[in-house]
């Protein structure tokens, strides 16, 4: 006789599981195709218990869980490819997300919300690499 195992599950978008409510090494699975994920919890006690996401990275103009449908926090190390300006990959720290850093785009003028440290080849006109540094708030010519 087969033995059918099941996770807790949910179909709904953004809906992740509060982690004082899974039991050790318990998983919990969302399979909607806007926000899916496997998730367990890490092993502190209660009530500071962190919640795990395991894949995919999430891919939007806002991050991960904007619009929360169960459990509201992201997890340390989730990833996020922030599409809003330019293709930003971004991680959790447990805290907020961090862009990593080395960026580097090609467009016609310069990315909308550019990131510290960001490589930028602007085509209009002659052509140009730019840096963009924040300690100025302004693109440099490299």
């Amino acid at each position: 006789m087969a033995v059918q195992i099941q996770t807790r599950r949910s179909s709904t978008a953004n809906d992740r599981p509060f982690p004082v409510r899974l039991g050790a090494g318990e998983l919990a699975l969302n399979n909607n195709s806007a926000s899916p994920g496997l998730f367990f919890a890490d092993d502190t006690a209660s009530p500071s218990t962190g919640l795990i996401k395991v894949g995919p990275v999430h891919i939007g103009s806002t991050a991960p869980n904007t619009s929360a449908a169960g459990f509201t926090s992201s997890s340390k190390g989730e990833t996020w490819l922030d599409t809003a300006s330019t293709q930003i990959f971004k991680i959790h720290d447990g805290s907020s997300f961090q862009s990593v850093k080395a960026v580097a785009s090609v467009s016609s003028g310069q990315p909308a919300n550019p990131v510290d440290g960001q490589l930028h080849w602007d085509t209009s006109g002659s052509g140009a690499l730019k840096i963009y540094l924040a300690s100025s708030s302004s693109w440099v010519d490299v």
